[in-house]
């Protein structure tokens, strides 16, 4: 598959270097769009309907890319894909949120991917700090038989947390989610996730929650557990939050991350980017720093020869890992374009969505969930 990646600073670079691409020979057929808030994406988008085929945009929280020349997270820029991707197997749409809560958005997707193709795979970009990454996941996966490959992320504000945005040509929503929809029978999409985040103290009990919104723990409202037990005040929030999620132990014995995107300050709750359970079992967690990375790439090693080498990576990291790594993140995005030899775009995201390492897919936060693109 012929393909070009780039970055640019600016509307202006952007939009001149996927026109270059197209004067190169390119003959792009689709575009994926990561961008900082910086950037004016109302402009952005706007301008996209110029192009004869379809974008998949969301904001972000620092912008990736890697080639065989560097592996590099970028800050208030954006970064570009065009693929030539036959269009048969794939379509974008833009899913306006308003009136529906996660798990129906999901259920929308869901039910539409299914309608376009007999075996589809999906990449999602999901808008809105309110929206719980986790039952658009479920909401999504419920409406087949049978797990389909499933990738993305939150869209970002640059760690603002004020707004966030989806988009495709000529189209945004602050509360919805793009979505592309790719015939697996004919396009691959595979990947992993891995995060390394680990536990600290003892256990504590959600005494309250509804949904993604946290109110009590071990009785105590939550806002105040958080700022006594990290020794912060009320403004840190929910900046540093995501430094410090809540690991949430399942009865199966394994766990997810959740990480804080708002606060409720009325009700002294915090908001989370997936679901935190009434009842489950909870630490705190940090990044124990190079060792973070040391496992990422033992992850990235081990996971199994693909059948083909891929046409594109696509990552989709947390913001709290470029947050809590520092320039060795890079060191990360290197390791995974090293293991497979292909260029890739990425974003740090309020949340990921990727396949665990039993294969399942699941709503992340604090974790790094690589996808895989080619043509069978």
């Amino acid at each position: 598959m012929n393909k070009t990646i780039f970055s640019a600073e600016s509307p202006t670079d952007l939009l001149q270097g996927v026109r270059q691409s197209v004067a190169d020979g390119l003959r792009p057929t689709f575009g994926i769009i990561f961008c900082s808030v910086a950037l004016d994406i109302e402009a952005i988008s706007g301008a996209l309907v110029e192009f004869p085929f379809p974008f998949f945009g969301c904001s972000s929280c620092g912008e990736i890319i890697a080639d065989a020349h560097r592996g590099a997270a970028l800050e208030r820029s954006s970064v570009v894909a065009l693929l030539e991707l036959p269009s048969a197997t794939f379509q974008v749409r833009l899913f306006d949120g308003q009136g529906l809560d996660s798990l129906a958005l999901g259920e929308a997707i869901g039910a539409w991917g299914k309608s376009i193709f007999p075996q589809p795979a999906f990449l999602v970009a999901l808008s809105g700090l309110k929206r719980d990454g986790e039952q658009v996941v479920r909401g999504l996966l419920g409406q087949f038989p049978e797990e389909v490959p499933l990738f993305g992320g939150l869209a970002g504000d640059d760690a603002v947390f004020r707004e966030t945005f989806t988009f495709t040509n000529g189209r945004v929503t602050r509360d919805g989610a793009v979505v592309c929809v790719l015939d697996h029978e004919r396009v691959a999409l595979e990947g992993l996730a891995t995060s390394g985040w680990v536990g600290l103290g003892a256990p504590k009990t959600i005494t309250r929650s509804e949904g993604n919104t946290l109110l009590t723990i071990d009785g105590e409202p939550a806002l105040d557990v958080y700022k006594k037990y990290l020794s912060i005040e009320e403004e840190d929030l929910p900046g540093i939050g995501v430094e410090y999620p809540l690991q949430v132990m399942r009865d199966d014995g394994t766990h997810v991350l959740r990480a804080v995107v708002g606060v409720d300050h009325a009700r002294r709750a915090l908001v989370f980017a997936g679901t935190v359970p009434q009842g489950a079992r909870v630490r705190f967690s940090s990044s124990p720093g190079f060792e973070t990375i040391d496992l990422a790439r033992r992850d990235f090693e081990a996971y199994p020869k693909m059948p083909a080498k891929p046409d594109l990576m696509l990552v989709f990291s947390c913001m709290a890992r470029h947050l809590a790594l520092g320039p060795m993140v890079e060191d990360e995005i290197r390791a995974a374009q090293r293991v497979w030899n292909v260029p890739g775009i990425g974003f740090f995201t309020y949340g990921e969505i990727g396949r665990n390492p039993a294969g399942h897919c699941e709503f992340y936060n604090e974790t790094c969930a690589l996808a895989f693109l080619w043509l069978k």
